[in-house]
């Protein structure tokens, strides 16, 4: 049941994937000083689009799947249960959209990170209250006690909306009060966080019944992050050595990992990403507790925040806990060769990046554009490994002259619709058209619906869908020939008109009716 929502979800997934690795990519170009871009692809929304995808869309909503990976080993889910996890993911969804299209159009915070308006968060916490029916549907199909590994989820997913609405308050949220400084405290609270992940991911993959031990190791670094808060928000400014000692703190967590998947008999064969996540997770916090020593942070950075520490921690920890879920569900899919490919490029990707950070404090003489170039380059093979994993998934098989007409209509509207967003304005300056940059958009959107009114063709009522998108067609064509003919519009009614009356027609002459 879960293996089945998984793989059709999976397309969605990896497209909003494709989406924050092309505008990182787009990003890493702009430094280089290829091309500044004079339309929506401009270089801060591009890297505010991208970190924002990277923190909210494809690797949270498939961490989101944990709990639910372990209720379908436990033999506990049942239709009503995967109908609240579908509507979780649909509104989930349906911010992405928001999120990446608002950014796009520049309404952003400013913020280094979650830099996108403050009201998607409503969104967020409304998809959250399908997840916690779905949770608490699963529980009571528990006829006995419930597991520990269930009351954990429990505390997670209930406090999880509430935090997010109060830790991204402009006014009083946590994330708006460590924009600058080392923010230690931050940092324990967010390796925190993945710790109870951690427990439930080894739960998941162990193949005898794993109870956790040392909890001590866990417990002294929540209660540090608790005075943190406390300290914060109610008395003063954390001083360098107070976040100091609330980052070292984080140090305990390595330990505790190690009892654990020694007590679970996990490796790396029964999980190649499990465990390369904890490899992660460990580099990450040996290294950014030795980046916290003034001595070091200051010559080698000259910034607050640490280049590449964070693209080896999400990049590598974080989404590898995400795949280790994948490859628990899909593992032909998400199999170990992806597994080493993908660690492999991201590893380049933070090598890079601290090389070009050495060089921008004066410790190697270094073009550092060289760094940038090796980057971007490393980004792209990111971006085709992510484009062969979606059409592997997708497998489509065109069998039928139908089937090819829904092809090229998805390719020529949805594609093309996305490419007029992003770069519209250029090509109607280029071809002699007026671009205002209002209701064009509109438009673009339109084509991208029609387009993949197209590409659900390609799956289910092929002949239904294509009388939908031609009785469609046909209205546009006709309203912008008629904005032409009155002299409303410029020579692009006659375009659109003529290319959407004429895709119309194809299928109304030659393929309706037709078997």
């Amino acid at each position: 049941m879960l293996k089945t929502f998984l793989a059709k979800e999976l397309n969605l997934l990896l497209l909003w994937l494709l989406i924050g690795f092309f505008a990182g990519f787009i990003y890493s170009i702009e430094l280089l000083g290829i091309s500044d871009f004079n339309s929506l692809l401009v270089a801060s929304r591009m890297r505010s689009l991208h970190i924002s995808q990277m923190l909210y869309g494809f690797f949270p909503l498939v961490l989101s799947i944990l709990p639910f990976a372990l209720f379908d080993k436990d033999k506990i889910l049942d239709v009503s249960i995967m109908t609240n996890l579908k509507r979780y993911f649909i509104v989930w969804n349906i911010f992405l959209l928001f999120m990446s299209v608002t950014i796009l159009f520049g309404n952003m915070r400013g913020l280094p990170f979650y830099d996108f308006a403050y009201w998607l968060n409503f969104i967020l916490a409304f998809s959250g209250i399908f997840y916690i029916i779905a949770i608490f549907l699963a529980l009571k199909n528990y006829k006995n006690d419930r597991p520990l590994w269930v009351n954990i989820s429990l505390i997670v997913v209930i406090t999880a909306p509430l935090l997010l609405v109060f830790l991204m308050n402009p006014s009083y949220g946590q994330v708006e009060k460590t924009l600058v400084g080392p923010h230690g405290d931050n940092t324990l609270g967010m390796s925190f966080a993945l710790i109870p992940l951690y427990y439930l991911l080894i739960k998941l993959n162990s193949t005898k019944n794993f109870v956790p031990k040392k909890n001590i190791l866990w417990i002294i670094p929540f209660t540090g992050y608790i005075i943190s808060l406390i300290i914060r928000n109610f008395f003063h400014t954390l001083t360098y050595n107070e976040e100091w000692f609330f980052q070292y703190l984080t140090l305990l967590y390595i330990p505790l990992l190690y009892f654990w998947l020694k007590d679970s008999s996990v490796n790396f064969k029964i999980n190649p990403y499990l465990i390369i996540s904890i490899f992660a997770f460990v580099f990450v916090d040996i290294e950014g507790n030795i980046l916290f020593v003034p001595q070091i942070r200051w010559p080698v950075h000259r910034n607050d925040l640490i280049i590449a520490h964070a693209h080896i921690a999400m990049g590598i920890g974080v989404a590898f806990m995400a795949m280790s879920i994948l490859h628990y569900i899909l593992p032909k899919l998400f199999d170990k060769k992806v597994a080493i490919l993908w660690t492999i490029l991201i590893s380049f990707i933070g090598l890079v990046l601290s090389l070009s950070g050495l060089s921008e404090a004066g410790i190697i003489d270094v073009n550092i554009k060289y760094f940038w170039m090796a980057r971007a380059f490393f980004g792209f093979l990111i971006i085709c490994l992510i484009c062969f994993m979606l059409f592997k998934n997708l497998d489509i098989k065109i069998d039928s002259k139908m089937k090819l007409y829904h092809l090229i209509g998805f390719a020529s509207d949805a594609i093309g619709g996305v490419l007029l967003i992003l770069i519209g304005n250029l090509l109607f300056t280029q071809f002699g058209f007026k671009f205002i940059g209002g209701w064009e958009y509109v438009v673009f959107a339109f084509m991208i619906g029609t387009g993949t009114i197209h590409y659900f063709g390609l799956f289910e009522e092929g002949e239904t869908l294509a009388n939908v998108s031609a009785v469609i067609r046909l209205l546009v064509a006709s309203m912008f020939i008629a904005l032409f003919t009155t002299k409303l519009i410029d020579g692009i009614g006659v375009l659109v008109g003529t290319y959407d009356a004429s895709f119309a027609f194809i299928y109304l002459l030659f393929l309706k009716d037709r078997k």
